[in-house]
């Protein structure tokens, strides 16, 4: 027997559009601290991927909560594809060619800084992808805004589960970053 899916009514389908829509900048951010410069095209599979599931969304959990659990997985997937694909990809020498004159004088006005800033990245990157999987996840949603309840509920945990991997997630971020200044903006 084929199972039969319930349509929403169109007003809440409209209106469930619209909170995607209004929840898409702070989704964006995330994808940019877990892609960098590929998250136009995760926000893009994102998206296609949230108005094909939209349909099915039940209401068990806030729109919002169900967007970023839906958005952790379709990146981190758009991620493991990336990677496989730049493993076999050989860098252009001649990208500078490309960059407009503005990019390039903006870029060759502070140099170092850019350098002090780009390691410090390296740095705190290098820290998080050490970290575990369930780690890294509590401490990327915190940085996008979430509170600990809508962690937990993204992540479907207990409160009490969060607040402790959180803490842990802290504690070893610090022990891997060995300058203090690292763990501020």
């Amino acid at each position: 027997m084929p199972k039969t899916v319930s349509h929403p009514p169109e007003g809440l389908a409209t209106e469930r559009c619209e909170r995607l829509l209004a929840a898409a900048p702070r989704v964006r951010r995330f994808a940019e601290r877990l892609l960098g410069q590929d998250a136009d095209d995760g926000m893009q599979d994102v998206l296609t991927e949230a108005c094909r599931a939209l349909p099915g969304f039940r209401g068990d959990s806030q729109l919002s909560t169900w967007l970023h659990r839906l958005a952790l997985r379709v990146l981190c997937s758009f991620r493991r594809r990336r990677d496989a694909r730049s493993a076999h990809e050989i860098a252009d020498a001649s990208a500078e060619a490309h960059l407009s004159p503005a990019a390039l004088r903006a870029y060759a006005a502070t140099p170092l800084d850019h350098l002090h800033a780009q390691e410090r990245r390296e740095r705190v990157f290098a820290a998080l992808q050490r970290l575990s999987p369930a780690h890294r996840e509590v401490l990327l949603l915190r940085g996008e805004g979430l509170g600990q309840p809508e962690i937990a509920a993204a992540l479907g945990l207990p409160l009490g589960t969060v607040k402790s991997r959180m803490h842990a997630a802290l504690v070893a971020l610090a022990e891997r970053l060995p300058d203090r200044e690292e763990l501020l903006p």
